[in-house]
């Protein structure tokens, strides 16, 4: 850890110099009338880039701040660091949620859904564009999507129904995500081929889910799972794939009350939303990779890719779009991080697009 020393600022924070725009304290008084070091800085907002000042409650600030034996005051850079970072996380999901609205029970989300999830996009018609060591190694695209986008979805749809029957309704809902993968990249396991195209069910009924569960094999654990699953097309061996997406809770956390069903995981960045994925081949086969998805800002991600000797998967000119997710592919086993990737979100029509930035 590194640890700088504070010192204090008796100018206004409105009148300081850029110079002068620097971690301090100042002597403030308490409830009680009785003088305490008050931690203050200056930062950016993660997304407007508009400077942010703080001033840290007497609480915060003696968490932070260490009274050293000669009478001066220190602090851990890494420790302030981890809480701006939070901030950062924060608000940075908070700007992507501006692109968001309020749903209607039965009409945009069914009953059975609506208590857990009450939002939908306000734009149907849209993709993701995921990155891998930043090449875009794959488009996803919802149901609403049309012209080029929406002939691409009915092809896909036409190879899987070539392939297999009686499979799910992929346009029940315009919020589905049709997908397939492009040969430009190293390609993840357990996948064998490029000719793999992905089906993810959003809002999907309980009890269908709760069918592939039994079909799959999948063993019940108690985990919560999140609005979406996927399904796994692979064209060339025609085999299924099930994708089950689960919530973060104590159940896959705490490994002291709950070792069946924690879910390991490697080292992650500050994050908000955190998930995983697990796959299974139709005989009850659970893959040896898992996946695990996060909200935090770019700077952040690429901070931690830094550290940890892993690609950044977003190119420089995509840092600033709308960055959603990223996701890590790693060993269940080893731990041993095989993918990172990075989810930029595009909408179809931008003039309906907010500006999420602002």
């Amino acid at each position: 850890m590194s640890k700088i020393t504070l010192s204090e600022s008796l100018t206004p924070h409105q009148d300081r110099q850029d110079s002068e725009k620097i971690t301090h304290i100042k002597t403030d008084n308490d409830e009680n009338d009785n003088d305490f070091k008050r931690l203050t800085l200056y930062t950016n907002h993660p997304v407007t880039d508009e400077e942010i000042y703080w001033e840290f409650d007497k609480q915060s600030s003696d968490t932070l701040i260490t009274k050293e034996s000669d009478g001066s005051y220190s602090l851990e850079t890494e420790e302030l660091d981890y809480v701006k970072e939070l901030w950062e996380v924060s608000e940075w999901k908070n700007s992507l949620f501006k692109t968001w609205k309020i749903a209607e029970e039965n009409v945009d989300i069914s009953s059975e859904w609506i208590d857990e999830v009450n939002i939908i996009p306000i734009n149907g018609a849209m993709w993701d564009e995921i990155y891998v060591n930043k090449i875009c190694a794959k488009k996803d695209y919802t149901m609403d999507c049309v012209g080029e986008e929406g002939e691409e979805i009915n092809a896909l749809i036409a190879k899987i129904n070539e392939k297999f029957s009686n499979q799910p309704n992929f346009k029940s809902s315009p919020y589905n995500i049709l997908g397939t993968y492009r040969d430009n990249h190293t390609l993840r396991p357990p996948y064998t081929t490029y000719n793999t195209v992905t089906f993810y069910e959003m809002y999907y009924k309980k009890a269908d889910f709760n069918q592939l569960l039994t079909t799959f094999k999948v063993p019940d654990y108690s985990y919560s799972y999140r609005f979406w699953y996927g399904l796994k097309y692979d064209l060339d061996n025609s085999k299924r794939f099930l994708k089950i997406v689960v919530k973060n809770t104590k159940e896959t956390s705490n490994y002291q009350e709950c070792p069946n069903s924690f879910i390991p995981r490697p080292s992650l960045p500050p994050a908000e939303d955190i998930y995983f994925a697990k796959m299974y081949t139709e005989e009850g086969v659970e893959a040896d990779e898992y996946d695990v998805f996060f909200t935090t800002t770019p700077t952040i991600m690429k901070k931690h890719c830094e550290k940890h000797s892993l690609d950044f998967p977003l190119p420089d000119n995509k840092i600033n779009d709308y960055v959603w997710c990223f996701g890590i592919v790693y060993d269940k086993n080893t731990l041993a991080v095989k993918q990172v990737k990075g989810y930029v979100k595009i909408p179809q029509n931008a003039e309906n697009w907010i500006n999420w930035r602002s």
